[in-house]
């Protein structure tokens, strides 16, 4: 059965970028963020079939940006100023080759997406960062290999309520891991946000914990609806 391991150094990157992108001291001067409704899609992208190895061949995978595009993000954050999206490629190892065949690292160009995006005319403001959401292809193919690529990730914890759309999710630190019977993918962000609060925020939930556990399932959501279910 083929695996998709080995995507560390595009998670390093990634990571990095995150970091350095969100973090910095700032005195916010505007409102409160509203929170919209997902956008969810009328129709289904079509996916490929996968090959001998389980897997659909990597130039056949869904581009991550238009998983979660511009306008998806804006349906949820309305005051949505500026967005910025920059495709990434990954590095994916394939391991079910055969006795004596070895492992075999192969590209993935666009199957990683970073999307920035500034709030309220923040992107105006000195010393302003943008805030991130990364969404990812994980796996596509037949519905074993894409399975067994999901548990490997999810490792047991809870899953989701509902679902959020797709046939089951889990939360993994700031990633939402999520299948399709022949697709999963993750939607996540970084460790910290320039967002200080958000309109219904409870007062005893900082901004970051909200986002990760209200705001970000109505992405996954948009994510979810242009994936076949079946």
């Amino acid at each position: 059965m083929a695996r998709t391991r080995g995507r560390a150094a595009a998670a390093a990157l990634v990571a990095g970028t995150l970091t350095a992108a969100s973090c910095g001291h700032h005195v916010r001067t505007t409102p409160p963020i509203r929170v919209g409704a997902p956008r969810i899609a009328t129709s289904t992208l079509k996916l490929a079939p996968a090959e001998a190895d389980g897997l659909t061949r990597f130039d056949n995978w869904p581009k991550a940006c238009e998983l979660l595009t511009a306008d998806d993000l804006k349906a949820v954050l309305p005051q949505v100023t500026k967005v910025e999206q920059t495709p990434r490629e990954q590095q994916i190892r394939v391991t079910n080759l055969g006795a004596g065949a070895g492992d075999d690292d192969r590209d993935a160009p666009g199957t990683a997406c970073e999307t920035r995006f500034w709030v309220a005319g923040d992107e105006k403001r000195p010393r302003s960062q943008p805030d991130l959401v990364r969404v990812e292809d994980v796996a596509v193919g037949d519905t074993d290999t894409v399975k067994d690529n999901y548990d490997t990730l999810a490792q047991g914890r809870p899953r989701v309520p509902g679902g959020l759309g797709a046939r089951e999710c889990v939360l993994a630190s700031t990633d939402y891991y999520c299948r399709m019977p022949h697709i999963a993918f993750s939607v996540g962000t970084g460790p910290t946000l320039f967002i200080d609060r958000f309109t219904g925020q409870p007062k005893r939930t900082d901004a970051h914990a909200y986002w990760v556990n209200t705001v970000l399932p109505g992405l996954v959501r948009s994510v979810s609806s242009k994936l076949p279910a079946s």
